[in-house]
C-alpha cells in the first residue's frame, strides 16, 4: 500500500484508504446512534456491529502494518506537533478500538457474565465519543503529514 493515494496529497494509497474508511465508519457509527435514539435498536445493533468489525479490519489490515513499516529516520524533519498528534492518535485509537469492541461484544451478549454491565447507555456513548475523538486526531495527523 505504498503506491500513490487517490486524494491528491502526498499520502500513500493505504493512508488514503485509512482516512476515507475511518470517515465512513464514523458516519456509520453516527447513523447507528441516530437509530438508537429513534428506538430502532435491532438496526442500531446491526449497524454498530458491522461498523466496529470493519473498523477492526481497517486497523489490523492497514493502520498497524503502516505503523510497523515506519522508518524513524524518515520522520526527522516533521514538526514536533506531528509526533504529538501521531502518538495521541495511536493511544486514543487503541483505547477506542478495544473499548468499542468490548461494548459491541457486550451488546451482542458475547461478553463473559462477570464483565457485563447493567447500565449500557453511558458505555455506548463513551465508545462513540472515543472513536470520534480518535478519528478527529487521525484526520489531523493526515493533514499534518500529507497536506
Amino acid at each position: 500500500m505504498h503506491s500513490s493515494g487517490f486524494l491528491g496529497t502526498s499520502a500513500s494509497l493505504g493512508a488514503d484508504i485509512a482516512l476515507v474508511g475511518s470517515l465512513i465508519i464514523a458516519i456509520a457509527f453516527t447513523i447507528g446512534a441516530w437509530l438508537a435514539r429513534r428506538g430502532k435498536f435491532a438496526a442500531h445493533g446491526l449497524v454498530q456491529t458491522v461498523a466496529a468489525f470493519i473498523n477492526l479490519l481497517l486497523v489490523i489490515g492497514i493502520m498497524i502494518p503502516a505503523l510497523l513499516a515506519v522508518d524513524p529516520a524518515e520522520n526527522v524533519d516533521l514538526p514536533p506537533a506531528a509526533f504529538l498528534f501521531m502518538t495521541g492518535h495511536e493511544i486514543l485509537g487503541a483505547v477506542a478500538l478495544l473499548f468499542g469492541l468490548f461494548v459491541m461484544l457486550r451488546g451482542n451478549n458475547l461478553a463473559p457474565e462477570r464483565l457485563k454491565f447493567r447500565v449500557y447507555k453511558p458505555y455506548m456513548r463513551w465508545a462513540y465519543g472515543l472513536y470520534m475523538a480518535a478519528t478527529l486526531v487521525g484526520v489531523a495527523v493526515y493533514l499534518v503529514l500529507y497536506r
